[in-house]
């Protein structure tokens, strides 16, 4: 049997992309209080448009089919560039979106990142963060070590 690379398997230990079913289940756990397709659908939202097309797509690559599909409308060409975002409007975009109050995203996108480290690599984990802006950094890195859930 063939070593496995760790750097080729999501680390919920069940593979990339495992499916939407447990991506959701993931979303849901860590948010009882909103409906765990419309939280992920408002968080990739905006972050696919702050981040490189390319990065959405390799990104969007690592979900399984049937969870990439509910991401697919907030994808961007590999070539796009990311939107410059300020905290504020970013915070507000997903907050519009989930009808929340602005001063809970960060709960909603603590909540959005843990669920989907469960699906992607590490080495995606450090793409990603790559080329996030501050504001959001703290909250992906967060999010991978499983620290409290912000309030």
């Amino acid at each position: 049997m063939a070593m496995h690379d760790p750097d080729a398997m999501s680390w919920s230990g069940l593979g990339v992309g495992t499916d939407r079913e447990s991506f959701l289940r993931h979303v849901s756990e860590q948010l009882p209080a909103y409906e765990p397709d419309k939280a992920v659908e408002a968080v990739c939202a905006a972050l696919f448009r702050r981040l490189p097309g390319g990065i959405v797509q390799q990104l969007l690559a690592q979900f399984s089919p049937d969870a990439r599909e509910m991401l697919l409308p907030f994808a961007k060409d590999v070539n796009a560039p990311p939107e410059k975002l300020d905290r504020e409007d970013f915070y507000l975009m997903v907050a519009n979106r989930l009808n929340a109050d602005p001063e809970g995203v960060r709960l909603v996108l603590h909540g959005v990142f843990a669920a989907m480290q469960t699906q992607i690599t590490k080495a995606e984990y450090l793409k990603v963060r790559d080329h996030l802006p501050d504001y959001l950094d703290g909250t992906w890195a967060d999010s991978r070590r499983g620290v409290d859930i912000p309030y």
